[in-house]
């Protein structure tokens, strides 16, 4: 019984965590975001699609989360090709290098790749994207890329599925209605680098989709206590005045941002997206 009212009490106290912003820093984080972003736009338009990165492996990542963070001229569709079959660079293959392709990655796609496309389809509202996505997995038994046989990259995870059906119910106002957006998405323990990096984005995605979930209190309430230094972290954990007093000072990018040298921007602005976004 005793431990039954901590995990209650733990759980309470997680959910009760959000706080708001000063009228002076949202100010502050709103006229530093809108030169940022400004930045970002004028870095970004000389590449294919608009992306941050038309080159760098990871692009297709980025560009959904660039798009999550207001801008609206990055072209997430680009990370789908006609056939509806997910890349890491728009219109193109970005590895295996030993298979032809341009070289840099294992696989020509993986489940972060896929987060950041949905991020970014949600964001444009592009059901018709979204369904040639969905199409492309349940065709090919939800072998995302190349090789096939390179599964922990490749294949989309039962999160992946549930979250794809969501997003795609929520883009069509209903018209694509399957059966996986009822599945539970279930949120496991704190996890490091790149893999906390998908976490946070998943839940900031969910968190607009709706739908059964599991271990979203405890994951948000962990992910906000340990990752102090992490503005993305404290804002999907509802901590957004210490977002904010993260972002507006000598901030410093955690471990997960890499490659590009414009992602550091890209995950100031997401992080200082959800931060204003918040009442």
């Amino acid at each position: 019984m005793k431990s039954f009212w901590t995990l209650l009490l733990f759980l309470l106290t997680a959910a009760c965590g959000r706080d708001s912003l000063s009228s002076s820093d949202r100010e502050r984080l709103q006229a530093e975001y809108n030169l940022r972003l400004n930045e970002l736009r004028t870095a970004s338009l000389g590449h294919v699609a608009g992306w941050p990165s038309d080159s760098d492996c990871d692009a297709s990542l980025w560009a959904g989360i660039a798009r999550a963070a207001g801008a609206d001229w990055v072209d997430i569709s680009a990370a789908v090709q006609a056939d509806g079959r997910p890349t890491r660079i728009p219109y193109a293959d970005c590895g295996p290098g030993d298979m032809g392709y341009n070289g840099g990655s294992a696989t020509t796609v993986s489940n972060d790749m896929v987060t950041g496309i949905m991020l970014g389809l949600y964001h444009s509202q592009d059901s018709a994207t979204a369904k040639r996505l969905w199409d492309y997995g349940y065709r090919h038994a939800w072998i995302m890329g190349e090789p096939n046989w390179y599964a922990a990259r490749v294949l989309l995870r039962p999160n992946g599925i549930t979250m794809l059906a969501r997003l795609l119910y929520s883009t069509s106002s209903g018209r694509y209605d399957y059966a996986a957006r009822w599945s539970a998405v279930i949120y496991g323990p704190v996890v490091e680098d790149f893999e906390g990096h998908l976490l946070l984005l998943g839940r900031y995605l969910q968190a607009r989709l709706g739908g059964p979930q599991y271990g979203m209190e405890t994951s948000e309430y962990l992910m906000g206590y340990y990752k102090k230094d992490d503005a993305l972290a404290q804002a999907v954990a509802g901590k957004y005045s210490a977002s904010a007093r993260l972002l507006l000072g000598p901030y410093k990018s955690p471990t997960y941002v890499r490659g590009h040298e414009s992602y550091h921007l890209v995950h100031w602005l997401l992080a200082a997206r959800i931060t204003l976004d918040s009442n």
